[in-house]
């Protein structure tokens, strides 16, 4: 149960830091290169590392809104909600939630096909060479995980409600 809670709370943040670390270092060795390397070997990287550089700010971006959705701080509008009567304040997120449910479950399915023509047309990114079905799967994967953070938010309501 100890390793569950861990995984829990550290599952996203340790693919963002990662991501982000990455991202960090191929600009800096990009940048660094640029001005003060000009042996061609190294000066050909660059490319690479921009591209690597790009894709890791992009799935940045999807586990950035998934670890949002986990701790609740992603935007909303509630000022009006906070005049329900308290029996109705506990459930007061949840038709906004389930229309973002509904949304979740259409990009994963948008995601999906996305995913599948990747895989019925192979191509590749221009440096790196990285199959674009496998960059592409971040949408699916990262709005099921939103589903799932969504979920477990209510969830965990009713454990502490219990």
């Amino acid at each position: 149960m100890i390793f569950l809670k861990y995984i829990d709370y550290w599952f996203e943040r340790i693919i963002i830091i990662s991501l982000y670390s990455t991202m960090v270092f191929c600009l800096t060795y990009s940048s660094f290169v640029r001005y003060f390397v000009e042996n061609h070997f190294f000066t050909n990287l660059t490319h690479k590392a921009e591209e690597l550089a790009v894709f890791s700010f992009i799935w940045l971006i999807y586990w950035g809104a998934v670890l949002a959705t986990k701790n609740k701080e992603h935007f909303r509008i509630d000022a009006h909600l906070n005049m329900l009567p308290e029996k109705l304040k506990r459930w007061k997120y949840l038709p906004g939630d389930i229309a973002w449910i509904i949304f979740n479950i259409f990009i994963m399915f948008q995601g999906i096909t996305l995913v599948k023509s990747a895989i019925d047309n192979p191509e590749n990114s221009l440096s790196l060479e990285i199959p674009m079905e496998i960059l592409y799967s971040i949408i699916p994967l990262t709005f099921l995980m939103m589903t799932f953070r969504l979920i477990q938010n209510y969830i965990l309501i009713e454990k502490d409600l219990a």
